[in-house]
Order: structure tokens, then C-alpha cells, then sequence
């Protein structure tokens, strides 16, 4: 530890003012100088001492949290939401209070560098790719600063299909997942992603009813609707009749997934992830181009996009003003410039 402070800014500057100061006041001022050049010395040094023993401590743990908050298409404030999300990290894990105010003064880390905000048009692909671009050098870089000991806790909101498009970009790294709670007015933790549990492969399925509707065995296109929250996929509109192949899956929780410390089953959000990978999965090898159509949690999204990732066909689709539009294809995403 000594070597870290002699030569970080508090050593430099406590050596300097003993080595010249100390000469100069010992010329002027006598040996009283000198005391005090020393002392004053001294107390730099001392301060440099707790900063890198304050350092060393909070690097003694395996993980470091690190909030995230992206945004893309919601009014509000990611201030406000990257709050939120300290206040839930502190209150699972004291040690991290005021957690905000370590990372920037001991790693140069500011929140301003851990919230983005996206205000373009959500279907301007090569503007959407290049804002996931952005975030990923931005998070390379903090992983860097903590010499990989970066844990992400990552909130995203507000539209799901982009959050498929965001997991994608995570799918290396462990993280903890966060739902914002609008009713309840805070964010709350949903998984911690400390496996790759979402890729797994099972035979049975506990959270969906799956109903296939296969009305052209010719066709190389499938949609698959998923359905977990309250409002229901409109699967005949008219925006969506490309499709003459279906399976949907229904949600048996009727739009409601409890946090993980309100349930018995904590790996509950990878789960349905799980799942909705599973069918499709099972499904790509027969069908040339998939649409993913949906009803479901922001931090589903990110989960079933950290098991997808970006290698296959599919188109994935958002309601918005009336009709479904497709917001991206994972095959076409990058996240490295």
C-alpha cells in the first residue's frame, strides 16, 4: 500500500513539500520552518494513507456495483432514476452508501458517465446500434478503471423490444437486473445474473401455456407472442398478417412477476426468459425469419437479449401509436465500433 501512496498525488505533493519546502523554511524560518514543513507534510501524507487504505477496502471485495440506468423513449429524469437504483443498491448492501460519491472520487467515475439517455427516433437503426456502440465503450471503459471487478446493476427503461437489443450487449458479463416499479414508486431488484441459467436447456415448462398455430407448413416465417403483462398481444392486427405461423406463450402470473426478495424462487425473471428462448430455439432451424412480438417487463427483454444475443433472423416488434413496428433486428446489431 505504502508504494501506492508514495506515488499517488498526495505522495508526490507530501515529498515535494518536505524535500524543497523543508529547505526553504529551514533557511528563512529555522528549525520552527522546518516543523512545520514537515508536519504539514506529514498530514498530506497521512490524508493519501486513507484514501488508499479506503481504496484497498472497497476493492477487497470480489464484485464491485457499478448503477446503470439507460432510458430510451420515457420522460423521466435519469437523474431521478439513478437514485432510485443507489438507494436500492445501499439498502441490500450498507457498505455500498453514498456509493455514487466512491466510485467517482476513488475512480474518476461520475453518474453523469453511468446514465444514458436516448431522445432519437427509436426506428433510425444505424442511430439506435451506434447509442448501444456508445454504452458499450463507456462500460468497457469502467471496467478497466476497477480492473474488471465490475459488477453492473442495470435499470432500462421503457420499451421492452429495445431492452432484447440492450441483454445482447451484457451477455459476457454478469450483472443484476432492476424493473422500475411505477405503483410502488421505486426500482426493484429482479435477477442476478451469475450464470448463463437463461440458455439452459429444459423439457418442461413451469411459467408459460404454449399453443402453436402452424396454418402454412411451407412458410419459412414464424411469430412468436409472448405474453406476460396485463395488456394482450393483438396477434390479427393487421401489421403483423406476414405471419401465418404462430406460437404464443401466456404468462400463467396475468401481468405480475414479484421481485426477487418477494419470492421463493429467485431466479424467477431468468426463468421466463429461459422459456421464451427455449421456443425459439427449438423453432429457428425450421423457420428462415423470426418476429418477436410481445407483452412483458423491460427486464425481461434484457434477459431473453442476453440468452439470444445477436446471431440469429429476428425481427423484433414494439406497439406504438396504433400498430406494430419493427425496431430491430438482432443479426444486424453490433456493439463494438
Amino acid at each position: 500500500m505504502w508504494e501506492r501512496v508514495l506515488s499517488s498525488g498526495h505522495g508526490i505533493m507530501a515529498t515535494t513539500i518536505a524535500g524543497f519546502g523543508g529547505l526553504f523554511t529551514d533557511a528563512f524560518l529555522g528549525k520552527y520552518g522546518f516543523i512545520a514543513t514537515l508536519v504539514i507534510a506529514l498530514f498530506i501524507l497521512f490524508l493519501g494513507f486513507l484514501k488508499e487504505w479506503k481504496l484497498q477496502r472497497l476493492y477487497q471485495n470480489e464484485n464491485i456495483p457499478v448503477p446503470v440506468v439507460i432510458s430510451i423513449d420515457d420522460n423521466t429524469p435519469v437523474e431521478l432514476l439513478f437514485n432510485s437504483l443507489l438507494q436500492s443498491i445501499a439498502k441490500d448492501d450498507p457498505r455500498f452508501e453514498k456509493l455514487d460519491e466512491k466510485l467517482e472520487r476513488y475512480f474518476n467515475i461520475s453518474g453523469r458517465m453511468l446514465t444514458f439517455k436516448y431522445d432519437g427516433d427509436m426506428y433510425d437503426n444505424e442511430r439506435l446500434v451506434s447509442f448501444l456502440q456508445i454504452i458499450r465503450y463507456v462500460l468497457n471503459d469502467v471496467q478497466s478503471r476497477l480492473e474488471h471487478k465490475a459488477e453492473f446493476h442495470v435499470l432500462y427503461l421503457r420499451r421492452p423490444a429495445f431492452g432484447v437489443a440492450l441483454g445482447g450487449m451484457f451477455r459476457t458479463d454478469g450483472i443484476v437486473v432492476y424493473q422500475n416499479n411505477d405503483y410502488a414508486n421505486r426500482v426493484d431488484r429482479v435477477a442476478n445474473i451469475t450464470s448463463r441459467k437463461y440458455k439452459e436447456k429444459i423439457d418442461v415448462f413451469r411459467h408459460f401455456d404454449i399453443t402453436e398455430e402452424i396454418n402454412d407448413s411451407t412458410s419459412k416465417k414464424l411469430m412468436v407472442v409472448v405474453q406476460i403483462s396485463s395488456h394482450n398481444v393483438s396477434v390479427d392486427h393487421p401489421t403483423l398478417s406476414d405471419y401465418p405461423n404462430v406460437i404464443k406463450l401466456v404468462s400463467h402470473r396475468n401481468g405480475t412477476i414479484p421481485p426477487d426478495k418477494e419470492s421463493l424462487e429467485s431466479d424467477l425473471w431468468v426463468e421466463h426468459a429461459q422459456e421464451i428462448y427455449n421456443v425459439i430455439n427449438r423453432n429457428k432451424g425450421a423457420y428462415e425469419e423470426i418476429a418477436l412480438v410481445h407483452s412483458m417487463p423491460e427486464a425481461i427483454g434484457v434477459i431473453l437479449g442476453m440468452a439470444l444475443e445477436n446471431y440469429w433472423n429476428i425481427d423484433v416488434y414494439q406497439f406504438d401509436s396504433g400498430a406494430y413496428r419493427v425496431v430491430i433486428n438482432l443479426k444486424k446489431i453490433k456493439y463494438y465500433f
